[in-house]
């Protein structure tokens, strides 16, 4: 027994809906976060939306505007070879600190973030002097994409204040791959 032949309408209805899918899956694609403009030729300019940045400025993303003298602290994150690999800003907001995170050049995947009691960064001793996670100190964390950049914006269950001077890490696994001190005004 041979198999009857689709009937036409069928097989255009089947083609137009995978093309529509394939339509779809490219325009999602042209969306992800981090991405840059570029002029180089044969590319497409991504469309930036939102409040998108290059991984290590510092701004304020989700928008918590700073009152007049009140509390901010900034951190830069140094990888083990000490290189920069990211930047944090962090705002008052009560007995919280707003975070805003970009890091560029990590691994790609799941990062664990923590501010930790520690105030020493030794990047040659495995980041030795970090201390542990502060109360309220552990991030629900970072992701990282294929070209090694995440963003983040969480917020802290300390103040400014508690993170003055308080180590920053970022850790792969249980393993620290970044650090810096929190350094408030």
């Amino acid at each position: 027994m041979t198999a009857s032949p689709t009937p036409r309408a069928s097989r255009t209805r089947v083609l137009a809906a995978l093309a529509a899918a394939g339509l779809a899956g490219v325009a999602l694609t042209a969306c992800t976060p981090d991405e840059h403009p570029t002029s180089e030729k044969g590319t497409t300019p991504p469309v930036i939306t939102g409040n998108q940045v290059i991984p290590g400025d510092l701004v304020n993303a989700d928008g918590i505007a700073a009152e007049p003298g009140s509390a901010v602290g900034t951190v830069a994150l140094a990888g083990t070879e000490g290189d920069s690999v990211g930047a944090a800003s962090f705002v008052a907001d009560g007995d919280r600190a707003k975070m805003n995170l970009r890091v560029s050049g990590l691994k790609p995947g799941q990062h664990k973030v923590e501010v930790r009691t520690g105030t020493n960064c030794d990047a040659p001793n495995e980041f030795a002097g970090t201390g542990n996670a502060i109360a309220g100190g552990s991030l629900p964390g970072i992701s990282v994409g294929a070209e090694g950049n995440g963003s983040a914006n969480q917020t802290v269950a300390v103040t400014i204040g508690d993170l003055d001077g308080k180590a920053m890490v970022i850790l792969d696994s249980n393993t620290p791959i970044a650090c810096g001190i929190i350094m408030a005004n």
